[in-house]
């Protein structure tokens, strides 16, 4: 059992079922409805208490009722929430519409909260911690707590999530040991991930990075070397929320846990195809699966 703090983002997601997106000004009715924690790092955070590590989230907090209702779902999913901050504004909200036919859906999100700021980010205790990870929001902020991590570590890894291009967020990249990019970073300038994970490598040979690409598996780069799992054919996807988190989580537990980077790749790859094959996060790490 390791002890991480993911820094980032929780929100209440609202989710509705449906059968299929509904047209523009049409009325109907959902299959199923549920509220519950969400947001990458709270997520992330989750699924790394199901794998058996001891996991506290760095969050700002709205100081409102939804606060309350979302730190006790919090706390009830086994996350220390001790290092979040309570801050004046409205809970962070997504709108999650989630088809049935296709297991896509479609977010809407609210934020009327300032994010977690590097004085906010208490710095005792942090050398007690075997990994750190952060979710790639709020660029002004990101180097100086990742400085702060870097400053209060041995050896400990810092892993980021770069999930979509955000301006300014390329100064935080030197200061990871871990680089988890997705398609939608990768995108905008590279149409071929092998081209990008290519690039990457010869940027920080040192640094493990990944890169996911939906129906196309994931590769990682690490000294020199390139590894790439494929997805397993016929898969029936049921769900994609949440499926970065996941393997983000995968990924983060066996490297955390010991294993090779290449069977890291692996394992993560698989956890995220589990994921996709479910509704919803619960029961991800099985023990027939670890």
């Amino acid at each position: 059992m390791a002890r991480i703090l993911i820094t980032g983002i929780a929100t209440l997601d609202h989710t509705l079922d449906v059968a299929d997106f509904p047209a523009e000004d049409s009325e109907g009715r959902a299959l199923g409805a549920s509220t519950q924690p969400g947001g990458n790092a709270a997520n992330t955070a989750y699924l790394l208490v199901q794998a058996g590590h001891r996991v506290d989230l760095a969050a700002t907090v709205a100081a409102e009722s939804a606060g309350d209702t979302l730190l006790d779902a919090l706390r009830a999913r086994g996350i220390g929430v001790d290092r979040c901050v309570r801050q004046p504004g409205q809970t962070p909200t997504s709108f999650i519409l989630r088809a049935r036919r296709t297991g896509s859906r479609t977010i809407v999100h609210h934020r009327d909260l300032p994010e977690l700021e590097p004085a906010q980010w208490r710095p005792e205790g942090l050398g007690e911690y075997d990994w750190f990870h952060f979710e790639g929001r709020h660029p002004g902020a990101l180097p100086d707590l990742m400085q702060a991590a870097r400053h209060a570590a041995v050896d400990q890894p810092l892993s980021l999530e770069l999930e979509k291009p955000r301006e300014g967020l390329l100064t935080a990249l030197p200061l990871a040991d871990v680089l988890l990019f997705s398609r939608a970073w990768a995108e905008p300038d590279f149409a071929d991930p092998e081209a990008f994970i290519a690039a990457a490598a010869r940027q920080r040979p040192e640094a493990i990075q990944t890169l996911t690409w939906g129906r196309r598996g994931a590769w990682l780069a690490h000294r020199g070397q390139v590894f790439h799992c494929a997805a397993q054919p016929g898969l029936v996807v049921q769900d994609s929320l949440g499926a970065g988190d996941t393997f983000n989580a995968g990924l983060i537990d066996a490297l955390v846990s010991g294993e090779w980077p290449e069977r890291a790749l692996t394992r993560a790859v698989r956890l995220a195809e589990r994921k996709l094959g479910q509704v919803g996060l619960q029961d991800l790490f099985r023990p027939e699966h670890r």
